[in-house]
């Protein structure tokens, strides 16, 4: 095994930057990581070198903020950890997948709860509104079901408190803060976690909420050697409307000034025109420290067009031009943005795939879940729902009752199956017998069946009920296609290969040769509307929160990127003339919409 041979096999590979951040000893170590930097080949060497580096077996939990990344960090890790011979444990995931583990691990049977997912708690926040007999916004409601800090003393806040508790259900942020309150409240499990965790790596840690930061505060407290090692990109801070900023990791930063800051500046994606085309961005908040690009191929090339359906021609020609479309990706602001250009597409019989936007569970799926729950904790919630789909009347004098839901033919089901979950039935087991005793219908369509057959597959990756169900509401990526978008999917195969549409926030992390980023006028991106009612200083920061997100859009390309806009745009019937974006200030444009310019 090499790391027998050679203890310093995992610092191979890496630039000056890269090695001097991973033998950097300090307690607290933060990487500044532009994009393409080769942040997660340093991030996973770090793990290695904390199992190396130690005389004890290490306990790694490497965590990122959405699953996809936190599935390639554990990909890289486990590939390089292969031929370590030390002991050690290594957990990948979210924040959120690790605070619900912690608590099921350490006391499975009091951790009852069901996750609701934005849908469900928008169909509760009608429910709650319609209790109350109140005009109150349902926005309000919305906020304390998802337990808002701002909304925790009002009236409403604990009202709805109440009835999360009788239904027994939370949302997602409200796994950080049972967490939270659990190391608070429980010695027993303070004491259980200090053993739980050595090492916490953290990564795109710019996008982490001020919740996030307090759990990483109370574990340095809780655990003297806890060793934690955090990479992220300030400029790359884009999820602010989910409460992430660089501000929670400003302010924790500046909590402990014993940590040690490290920079990398070497990207290995960008090519130089696009490298140099991000450098000229400034921001308010933090640095944009220059990238050096390693490649010195690629170009920048800004297109104008008459009007979106030329925009949408001209980018519909130069993927057919290319190469190989599984290396092109269309980013934008705004799906809807983009049915010119999806119109063109299913023209040209061109396959493509769309991810981000809005997107709604379909309908089998949720009642499939609603099923579960009912299967793993007799959810009320769920029983209210499953009995309006099926039909079952489960009042009693004016009030629901549980007992005659399991009266009924689909409620005797339900416990069998629950039985067979109590006596240690694996989930496969449970998921096929939900399948052929409740679900399975004749008339199924070929979409309903082969998500049946996804579901089945997907099931042995869990052990139990609860696992899937926490995976399903912590993790979208994985279960993309058991929902619906909000744009026109593609009538043709894919399996082939196919062009991305994305929304830029669904882009984040990912890279391709070609990317052409759309709609770039003003008005649409960016679009002063959603601030002009503002405060000067507010839209100052609207401003800079989109410059960061065009700075992640222009950094996906590794060796071209296209900047396109129409010069007009029309909205019911009426055309209007548009400027080129901002962003496109002191750059070339074409000209004309049959040439293209190569910026150097």
């Amino acid at each position: 095994m090499y790391f027998q041979n050679n203890i310093q096999e995992h610092l191979s590979g890496l630039n000056d930057q890269q090695r001097d951040a991973v033998l950097c000893r300090s307690r607290i170590v933060y990487v500044s990581a532009g994009p393409g930097s080769g942040k997660t080949h340093m991030l996973t060497s770090k793990l290695i070198d904390y199992i190396v580096s130690s005389s004890s077996p290490q306990k790694i939990v490497a965590l990122s903020y959405t699953n996809t990344a936190a599935r390639e960090i554990g990909d890289r890790f486990r590939k390089k950890a292969s031929g370590i011979t030390s002991r050690y444990s290594f957990y990948n995931g979210t924040i959120h997948s690790f605070c619900y583990r912690m608590m099921r691990l350490y006391k499975d049977t009091a951790f009852d709860y069901t996750i609701l997912d934005d849908e469900e708690l928008s169909e509760l926040a009608e429910d709650i509104k319609a209790s109350l007999h109140s005009d109150i916004p349902q926005s309000l409601v919305m906020g304390c079901l998802r337990s808002d800090p701002s909304q925790s003393g009002s009236e409403l806040f604990k009202s709805v408190t109440e009835v999360k508790k009788a239904l027994k259900v939370i949302s997602v942020q409200d796994i950080l803060t049972l967490f939270i309150g659990m190391l608070d409240s429980d010695a027993s499990f303070r004491e259980w976690i200090s053993s739980q965790v050595t090492v916490m790596a953290v990564d795109e840690a710019q996008d982490l909420s001020e919740l996030n930061y307090i759990i990483l505060d109370r574990l340095l407290a809780i655990i003297p050697a806890l060793q934690v090692f955090i990479v992220g990109d300030p400029r790359q801070n884009i999820f602010e409307f989910n409460g992430g900023s660089y501000k929670h990791l400003d302010a924790f930063l500046s909590k402990h000034p014993d940590h040690e800051t490290k920079t990398l500046t070497l990207t290995y994606r960008c090519g130089k025109p696009i490298a140099d085309f991000v450098n000229k961005f400034s921001f308010l908040d933090c640095k944009n420290y220059s990238l050096q690009s390693m490649n010195r191929d690629g170009s920048l090339s800004v297109m104008d067009a008459s009007s979106e359906k030329e925009e949408a021609d001209m980018v519909c020609k130069a993927v057919m031009d290319s190469r190989n479309i599984s290396s092109c990706a269309v980013l934008t602001n705004n799906l809807r943005y983009l049915d010119p250009l999806i119109t063109r597409l299913q023209w040209e019989s061109i396959p493509y795939r769309v991810f981000g936007g809005v997107k709604v569970i379909k309908r089998h799926i949720r009642f499939l879940n609603h099923i579960l729950r009912i299967v793993d904790s007799e959810n009320a919630y769920s029983i209210r729902k499953i009995s309006q789909y099926a039909g079952i009347d489960i009042f009693v004098n004016g009030r629901r009752n549980k007992a005659k839901f399991f009266d009924s033919e689909l409620g005797q089901i339900i416990r069998s199956i629950s039985e067979d979950s109590k006596k240690g039935a694996s989930f496969t087991c449970i998921a096929s017998r939900v399948l052929e005793e409740i679900m399975k219908n004749p008339s199924d369509d070929e979409e309903v069946t082969a998500d049946y057959e996804l579901f089945l597959a997907l099931a042995g990756e869990y052990n139990t009920v609860p696992d899937y169900l926490a995976s399903f509401a912590t993790d979208k990526e994985k279960f993309a296609s058991f929902y619906n978008s909000d744009i026109r999917e593609c009538p043709i195969p894919t399996e082939e290969g196919y062009l991305t549409i994305s929304t830029i926030h669904s882009a984040k992390g990912l890279e391709w040769d070609t990317v052409f980023i759309m709609g770039l006028c003003e008005g649409n991106f960016p679009n002063p509307y959603f601030c002009k009612s503002l405060p000067p200083d507010k839209q100052q920061e609207f401003f800079n929160s989109e410059w960061k997100k065009m700075y992640v859009a222009a950094t996906r390309a590794r060796k071209r990127l296209f900047l396109t806009y129409p010069s007009s745009i029309t909205r019911k019937g009426y055309t209007f003339r548009k400027d080129p974006s901002r962003f496109l200030r002191g750059t070339s444009t074409s000209g004309t919409s049959a040439t293209r310019s190569h910026l150097s």
